[in-house]
């Protein structure tokens, strides 16, 4: 199911050259969306260019698929502050790296993990091979394994 995104409050800013937009965001089933997911869908609801869109803040509702979402268009490229634009981009290629991440850690074959198994059997087992523990104290040769009373100095006190 897609995204319905609406547009919440638009707000002209001549000094910066851009206008700013909160959009309220309906992702049933899905996850707060990144802004690798979110760019091309605001970009075809505002009707504008990819590159003068900075998707500045995320917020999503505890426990409901609704998020508030702060985006920034600016009317010429060069008006973007390199700071808003680098953050854009490192927060979008961390996405993408997790996302592949993620991808290899599911790429394993069921051979692979077949195999992983098989070497798990190769192992003796923990419990069950008849063994006993051995006890966490050992007594004293002597049979009673209780501790004669000594005295400070050392010497054996007399009972």
């Amino acid at each position: 199911m897609r995204m319905k995104l609406e547009i919440v409050t638009e707000k002209d800013n001549p000094l910066r050259k851009r206008k700013r937009y909160w959009l309220g965001a309906e992702h049933p089933g899905k996850e707060t969306p990144s802004r690798h997911e979110l760019l091309p869908e605001v970009v075809r609801k505002l009707g504008t260019k990819e590159e003068l869109v900075v998707i500045d803040k995320i917020f999503s509702e505890r426990g409901s698929a609704k998020s508030a979402i702060k985006v920034l268009v600016y009317k010429d490229k060069q008006d973007i502050l390199p700071a808003m634009l680098a953050r854009q981009q490192r927060k979008v290629k961390a996405f993408l790296e997790k996302k592949e991440k993620m991808k290899g850690e599911q790429a394993e074959t069921p051979q692979e993990e077949e195999a992983a198994e098989k070497g798990k059997g190769d192992e003796e087992p923990e419990t069950g091979s008849g063994s006993q523990a051995e006890p966490a104290e050992e007594k004293d040769e002597e049979g009673g394994g209780e501790e004669e009373p000594v005295k400070e100095d050392g010497s054996k006190k007399e009972e």
